[in-house]
């Protein structure tokens, strides 16, 4: 290695920079967590701060001011709470950020600002990413105040009105160029044959020139609530009506057709997102998640009738064919203590115990409520052996809300993110 070189090596590792020294980058996911832009927050906030009373239904319905058994919107904590007036559609639910107790904490736009503040720290002094791919933001404004400062070094992406609140957006340095491909979604994965309320989230891609390689970047917030056979959740299962688990089974097909096209005419993919799926455990084929189809067939490469369901996401989507289309899974490191590393690595072949949940949700852990199993980064076998780390980024006690405690404490702590942030470093 040359003198001038060892110096180049140096300087990245002592400032952590991610695009100035030669072809390395920094790629990152993160799900905000029913993030909006502050220009939402009025109607929000209204519509919170009224007067609901339950009816027979086990709705709540606006009432005047002093009607027995009512409850402000921000008063009311139970979990599916069905609200008059607030349609998650366009706005998040009253209780988005509570305490461990679960008191709802209040949202007012001081207390949003000061999330906003943080989140932007966290986004230069931690993350620094190059490109990153964002969930559940309200579109591309609320993304750039999540930048803070550094937003007008990004070029950004979302989706502007279309599908519900919970949108998908990239930002990426300006100093990568504009886009070789626009940002296009995907509208196969929101399953638009279900009725408009039934419909789930879509894709979102983009196709960008990282040191002279085209790369292409899907991601995804797929169906929640079936992440492991582990609890219960059998993606080839149904429990009934409310199940999620026949949704994400329907969205398999069309990101498996997804998966098949990413290759064409680039140098290599990223899929990254929340797949509110323990990959891991279909990684690991673990029992209620192995390559399985309703028919019987353990072959995941033959084609698949829509009729036939399958035991393991990843492997149906990932089974390399055809060639190009294959990806590797990457397995996060989870920074901390020797209890916080250990449970992030006992998530991928087991069901937590409660003691390692609360290691890694502590706020001397990741700190977010969901650290682990959700939210993952594939590359294809093209990129995989360039990929130098893979992480977690901890948000520590940012990943808490707390009401206001005047005078010592006037402004409420609201969660930054339920989620912590995964990021790649890749060198091409």
């Amino acid at each position: 290695m040359s003198p001038a070189w060892k110096l180049v090596v140096f300087s990245a590792m002592l400032f952590g920079s991610s695009v100035a020294q030669g072809d390395s980058f920094r790629i990152a996911t993160w799900n905000l967590g029913w993030h909006i832009a502050e220009q939402e927050l009025p109607t929000w906030i209204a519509q919170c701060s009224k007067t609901y009373a339950k009816d027979a239904q086990g709705d709540w319905k606006l009432v005047p001011v002093g009607t027995p058994q009512a409850k402000r919107g921000w008063d009311i904590s139970e979990s599916r709470a069905s609200l008059e007036g607030v349609d998650l559609a366009r706005m998040p639910p009253c209780a988005v950020y509570m305490t461990a107790t679960h008191q709802v904490v209040e949202v007012t736009p001081e207390a949003y600002a000061k999330r906003l503040a943080q989140i932007a720290r966290l986004m230069s002094a931690e993350i620094k990413p190059d490109v990153i791919a964002f969930q559940e933001v309200s579109g591309a404004q609320s993304v750039r105040e999540a930048l803070g400062d550094a937003a007008a070094d990004y070029n950004v992406c979302s989706f502007e009105g279309a599908y519900k609140i919970q949108r998908l957006a990239f930002a990426w340095k300006r100093s990568l160029g504009e886009a070789v491909e626009a940002c296009t979604d995907l509208v196969e994965l929101s399953l638009p044959d279900r009725p408009a309320t039934k419909q789930v989230r879509p894709g979102y891609t983009v196709t960008l020139n990282l040191g002279g390689k085209r790369v292409r970047f899907l991601t995804v917030h797929l169906k929640s609530g079936c992440v492991t056979p582990l609890e219960g959740d059998r993606l080839d299962g149904d429990k009934g009506a409310d199940d999620p688990c026949p949704v994400l089974q329907q969205q398999v097909g069309p990101l498996e057709v997804a998966f098949e096209t990413l290759p064409l005419n680039v140098d290599g993919f990223v899929v990254l997102g929340d797949f509110n799926r323990n990959l891991w455990h279909e990684a690991n084929k673990l029992a209620g998640a192995e390559p399985l189809r309703s028919d019987g067939e353990t072959d995941l490469t033959k084609s698949r009738a829509a009729t036939v369901s399958t035991r393991n996401l990843l492997l149906e989507i990932n089974d390399g064919a055809p060639a190009g289309s294959k990806a590797r899974l990457l397995s996060a490191v989870c920074p901390g203590a020797p209890s916080v590393k250990a449970a992030c690595e006992s998530a991928k072949t087991s069901k937590l115990s409660q003691a390692q949940r609360k290691a890694l949700t502590a706020a001397d852990g990741l700190g977010c409520r969901n650290p682990v199993g959700l939210d993952h980064i594939l590359v294809s076998e093209t990129l995989a052996n360039s990929v130098q780390s893979t992480y977690k980024v901890p948000i520590g006690n940012m990943g808490g809300s707390l009401p206001a405690k005047p005078p010592q404490y006037p402004v409420a702590a609201l969660a930054i993110s339920d989620h912590c942030p995964v990021v790649i470093d890749i060198q091409l």
